[in-house]
């Protein structure tokens, strides 16, 4: 019984320390993404027109009214 006992106390110490390990890895990738999405909000700049950016709404809406004036025909 005793050697039962101790084999789950070593099966309990050995998981505390892999997920002490693991947490600290953890961390450790946090933190560098962090730094690395500061720098990427630091150098990007508001001035310069983003070519993936969403279409601005008063566009959209100058494409829905000619859109409304000459609906699609499909191909006879």
């Amino acid at each position: 019984m005793k050697l039962i006992a101790l084999l789950l106390f070593i099966m309990i110490v050995l998981t505390l320390i892999n997920g002490l390990v693991f947490m600290k890895k953890l961390i450790k990738l946090q933190k560098e993404n962090n730094n690395l999405l500061k720098e990427i909000a630091n150098n990007k700049s508001n001035d310069i027109k983003d070519e993936n950016a969403p279409m601005p709404h008063t566009e959209l809406e100058k494409y829905k009214t000619q859109f409304m004036q000459n609906p699609y025909q499909p191909p006879k």
